[in-house]
């Protein structure tokens, strides 16, 4: 039963997230959007993952590993200028686990709610310097109910349904409080939540996170030097490089532009 439940909410996670997504690039053709292709289980522990009270979300969980492709690729910083609403600097002071309920198919998809204070506006509107932002990151948990397998499998037990598991996007973990990020945003969305917020334009791919030992901003990426062993090509070893250097040049744009405002 738990090999093929497992199965079942891969082909639910799927479907939510496609479906988000086609949405999402209905409504703004021009931003970048995201399309689960893939899923992955892995049974680890996220115990990093703290809600607003500064609490575990849960402390045991399966982890699926959704792989996205993106419509556009965001390789400079005019280009994730221009594309976002409001482009901010600032930090995380709490989190919260937000599921967005789909009245029409009873599937939900899986957010962290942020409460982000602005300590700089790069671009948008600058009175909301020193305020707070709430914004919806893709990704975290949700329970096998809320990912509909109630009615598609009625013969699943309470327990069953009550099972949590942890969604993250190609591997790179929802915020946490006192993270500090680079984000560029737009309040355009066809989630119904009832409350005001701001979603990243490309997921990770339009987030920054401040690493102090380098004091840069840099963007979540894949494991360079892992896919550098792996690759067996002359030419495949190029493309990664040229991955890196890319990834590199928009770090150290995006923490000049920081740079600037402050």
């Amino acid at each position: 039963m738990k090999k093929m439940k497992s199965l079942f909410f891969i082909m639910l996670s799927l479907s939510f997230l496609t479906a988000c997504n086609d949405q999402t690039q209905s409504k703004k053709k021009e931003l970048t959007t995201s399309i689960a292709e893939d899923t992955k289980i892995d049974h680890s522990t996220k115990k990093e993952l703290i809600n607003e009270n500064a609490q575990n979300f849960t402390d045991n969980v399966k982890v699926v590993n959704t792989e996205l492709s993106f419509a556009v690729t965001y390789n400079e910083v005019n280009q994730l200028m221009r594309d976002s609403e409001l482009a901010v600097e600032g930090e995380v002071l709490s989190t919260e686990n937000y599921v967005n309920m789909d009245k029409a198919t009873g599937i939900g998809n899986p957010l962290t709610k942020l409460s982000f204070k602005v300590n700089n506006v790069l671009k948008g509107d600058v009175s909301l310097e020193g305020k707070k932002i709430t914004i919806l990151e893709q990704g975290g948990y949700i329970s096998a109910k809320q990912s509909g397998m109630q009615d598609k499998f009625p013969n699943l037990t309470k327990k069953d349904l009550d099972e949590t598991f942890l969604v993250i996007p190609d591997g790179h973990r929802p915020s946490v409080k006192g993270d500090e990020f680079v984000a560029f945003l737009s309040s355009e969305s066809y989630f119904n939540t009832g409350f005001d917020f701001y979603e990243f334009i490309a997921v990770y791919k339009s987030k920054f996170e401040y690493d102090k030992n380098s004091k840069e901003y840099i963007r979540p990426s894949d494991d360079f030097d892992e896919m550098l062993k792996e690759s067996d090509t002359i030419d495949g070893k190029k493309v990664i490089e040229e991955e890196i250097k890319i990834e590199k040049e928009i770090n150290a744009d995006v923490t000049e532009l920081v740079e600037e405002t402050t």
